[in-house]
């Protein structure tokens, strides 16, 4: 069975900081730097705070001690764990996702008179209309409904285990269904209008899967089509002194250690907690007492190439690059899609499909001319 080896607890920061990094030289290469750069980040950032004497510090500690925790449980089979923490290096979520977001939000830098027209045109309707700019007006709208009619429409391939909601259909054009009058019946109140306009447009963003730089997209694409290979680092071997004996302790000696105190002032269900088979891979303990013998834990996967291939390539179908058209108007969007091709017939077995019909291509309709 494979779990987390029995490591010791890191009971200083600087342990704790070394058995991040250890444990993610063992996840896949082309995330390691993602989260070697994060976790280096982090603690250099706050490597100067007392935890007795600031209490942020202290939540950031226990955080990052369950951090390794989930590393550890994600390297030893956890595949939810995995699969979470692939989104996570592929600004499918969390902080890297928050970045990919404002690069798309940022408007691009006007290369001709016509772009620059349409700023100053911009800047203009909102001295017309009497407001103060607000954080709406610094970003590209139009092209983040252009990625988003391609994410909702037929470009993108169906989504298994969506990380974000659908955007729904009055989300398309925020414009177009905010109300133009009240209750009553009067027109609504140009700042009552524009509040609503920002809010759908926030709904919408946090729906939004950002695309990717083409250089990462690419090496999904190729991982997933069995272009590249890479390999897992297999875990190396616990260190343990030279001294020391596997069988120091006698019998009598392991049963004066059981803590018999807990299951006397506690419920079994909770003393035995980390030991069930849903915690086992966070905590690497193992119920060894059982009358059936040690069980396997919940979740628990071997990983294998073909079961990388299936993992990656559901995060490439959320994946996308966009790039403006050479003539400069509209934009080119690709997702990530893998096209499936059906077996061909090794020569031994073609006398089975002789005689056998043959499907005809659907013919192309012809458009209006």
């Amino acid at each position: 069975m494979s779990r987390p080896p029995p490591l010791p607890h890191p009971t200083t920061t600087l342990h704790l900081y070394r058995h991040l990094l250890r444990e993610s030289s063992y996840l896949p290469v082309l995330i390691r730097p993602f989260f070697d750069e994060r976790i280096t980040t982090r603690f250099r950032a706050h490597r100067a705070s007392d935890p007795s004497s600031c209490p942020q510090t202290a939540t950031r500690l226990k955080r990052a001690h369950h951090d390794l925790r989930y590393l550890r449980a994600a390297n030893a089979g956890d595949l939810p764990r995995m699969r979470r923490i692939l989104l996570l290096a592929f600004g499918r979520t969390g902080a890297k996702r928050r970045q990919l977001l404002t690069e798309l939000l940022e408007p691009d830098t006007p290369s001709s008179d016509e772009e620059l027209q349409k700023y100053i045109n911009k800047a203009r309707a909102i001295v017309k209309e009497g407001r103060k700019p607000d954080w709406l007006d610094n970003w590209d709208t139009e092209k983040l409904k252009a990625f988003v009619r391609s994410q909702t429409g037929g470009d993108a391939p169906p989504i298994v285990n969506r990380p974000k909601p659908e955007i729904t259909n009055h989300q398309l054009a925020p414009e177009r269904y905010v109300p133009k009058e009240n209750i009553w019946g009067g027109p609504l109140n140009e700042k009552v209008r524009r509040t609503k306009l920002k809010k759908t447009y926030k709904q919408v963003a946090e729906k939004v899967l950002p695309p990717v730089p083409r250089e990462e997209w690419e090496l999904l694409r190729d991982l997933v089509n069995k272009k590249e290979e890479w390999e897992v680092p297999k875990r190396r071997t616990v260190g343990r002194l030279i001294w020391a004996k596997s069988d120091d302790k006698s019998k009598e000696g392991a049963a004066l250690d059981w803590n018999w105190q807990r299951y006397a002032t506690q419920p079994i269900w909770l003393v035995d907690r980390q030991k069930s088979r849903r915690n086992m891979l966070l905590s690497g303990q193992v119920d060894e007492d059982l009358p059936m013998g040690e069980q396997q834990p919940i979740n628990c996967h071997r990983y294998t190439p073909r079961l990388w291939r299936r993992t990656l390539e559901q995060v490439w179908r959320m994946t996308a690059v966009m790039e403006r058209k050479k003539d400069g108007k509209g934009w080119e969007i690709e997702w990530g899609q893998k096209k499936y091709e059906p077996p061909v017939a090794p020569s031994a077995d073609l006398e089975f499909f002789e005689g056998a019909p043959v499907r005809a291509e659907p013919k192309k309709k012809k458009g209006k001319q």
